[in-house]
């Protein structure tokens, strides 16, 4: 798995026509999937029984510099505790983005009822986490926010530490990336490498099924159940 995983992540190089992955598994999982330019999609439909859609185009945050997979898997979970688990790059872009708020707001005297962004506000709201289990790797690049630290310990199984600490590039360990649980939804961003010719795209994608997979099976909920997510396994 994780010899796959690396392998996923690897830039190709190699000249002339380059088999779109992301249409590949679109396409095996019987999703639409309409491509806009090169590097930019839009891919739609069931994903796990469940509405997904992912695009990929110009970045929507400022954490993020030029291509920006963005996604979501409506699980129709009950909202039963957050999950945020975030790059050490996003996390220090956030941080210095309150920072610089919070001075924009003492300069001109404006220090309540200023709307902050959400993922500002995350920084606040929850409680970073961090626990025996996953490598080191793991902690060195990524941040756990969490209002529920058993969540979030049996949420980031071994696979998925796996799938966020494939690559031993320095990219891949510096790459802005966001996937959090909470609404009930499973939520992803990116920013793409263009020169990846969709491989890290497709690995993000493929990680964002199984977490999609793992937070279903916490919940003990199949097609027809509806249990809580508060009882996790």
């Amino acid at each position: 798995m994780l010899e796959r995983l690396k392998h996923a992540l690897k830039l190709r190089s190699t000249p002339g026509p380059v088999e779109d992955p992301v249409a590949r598994w679109a396409t095996q999982h019987f999703l639409s999937h309409h491509s806009r330019a090169p590097g930019r999609f839009v891919a739609e439909g069931l994903l796990l029984d469940r509405p997904f859609r992912a695009e990929c185009g110009e970045s929507s945050r400022p954490y993020i510099l030029g291509l920006e997979l963005r996604a979501r898997l409506d699980l129709g979970l009950p909202p039963a505790g957050h999950v945020i688990v975030m790059s050490r790059a996003v996390r220090q872009a956030l941080e210095k983005q309150a920072n610089s708020l919070y001075a924009d707001a003492v300069d001109t005297v404006r220090t309540r009822g200023q709307v902050l962004p959400e993922e500002v506000r995350w920084l606040g709201l929850f409680r970073q986490g961090i626990w025996a289990g996953p490598h080191p790797v793991f902690w060195e690049r990524y941040a756990v926010l969490s209002d529920s630290s058993d969540l979030a310990k049996h949420w980031l199984d071994s696979e998925a530490v796996e799938f966020l600490t494939a690559g031993s590039q320095e990219a891949a360990a510096t790459v802005p990336l966001l996937v959090t649980l909470m609404r009930g939804k499973c939520y992803l961003r990116l920013q793409v490498n263009p020169h990846a010719n969709g491989a890290d795209a497709l690995l993000a994608l493929e990680m964002l099924e199984h977490m999609g997979a793992r937070a279903l099976r916490l919940a003990g909920r199949s097609s027809s159940g509806r249990q809580k997510l508060s009882n996790p396994e």
